[in-house]
């Protein structure tokens, strides 16, 4: 299977309700379903691509309309948000969009997060009805506006984060515990965040009122 970008994939979560996922969702250009995930796409558009999981959460009336593109992974030892990013990337894609991560289960919005600290070999983000989240392992400038709230998640104390255009920077630190990277603020349309020693997760809320 060729994937044409942007690749999608949609869990499942709480299906999204805000205009920003709802847009990439639409202008997909691969999707992939995360098992059960596939339920809510029967008589809609865009149609899943692949269904990618174990499939025992998938109904019957998904599995008949989509009987030609499952792709059953069985294992146990992982979730199928992990195995449709592990199989996309054996597949040669190099960037990904999760929608419809969050909500439902506490259990399963924090572990879909904390999976996002894995390297996969894949550009990550992460949209959900209130911001968005990025994987950075070594540099990246962020597009931003003034007072858009911004959180830095580090996989662990190890890791060092430079950032420039933020109200509290960092210059070549550590976060000594994930929670403390919470609630910064953007001081203008651009940020950056530089990083070493392992992957820090970057949170942005979208504008009031968008």
């Amino acid at each position: 299977m060729s994937f044409n970008p942007p690749v999608v994939v949609l869990t499942n979560g709480v299906f999204p309700t805000h205009d920003r996922p709802l847009k990439v969702l639409r202008r997909a250009g691969t999707l992939i379903c995360c098992d059960g995930a596939a339920n809510k796409l029967i008589g809609r558009t865009p149609e899943p691509d692949a269904v990618v999981g174990d499939l025992d959460s998938l109904s019957e009336e998904a599995r008949v309309a989509f009987h030609d593109r499952l792709v059953e992974l069985p294992s146990q030892q992982s979730g199928d948000l992990e195995k449709a990013l592990r199989w996309v990337a054996g597949k040669g894609a190099k960037e990904v969009t999760i929608l419809g991560a969050t909500g439902l289960r506490e259990d399963h919005s924090l572990g879909n997060l904390l999976m996002l600290w894995t390297d996969f070999g894949l550009d990550i983000t992460l949209l959900t009805d209130t911001g968005q989240f990025t994987v950075v392992r070594s540099a990246r400038s962020f597009r931003s506006f003034e007072g858009q709230a911004v959180s830095l998640f580090p996989e662990s104390s190890r890791v060092r984060i430079t950032t420039s255009g933020l109200v509290y920077p960092l210059q070549d630190a550590p976060i000594s515990a994930p929670h403390k990277g919470t609630s910064n603020r953007s001081l203008g349309p651009v940020f950056s965040v530089m990083v070493t020693g392992g992957a820090v997760l970057v949170y942005q809320g979208y504008p009031p009122g968008a």
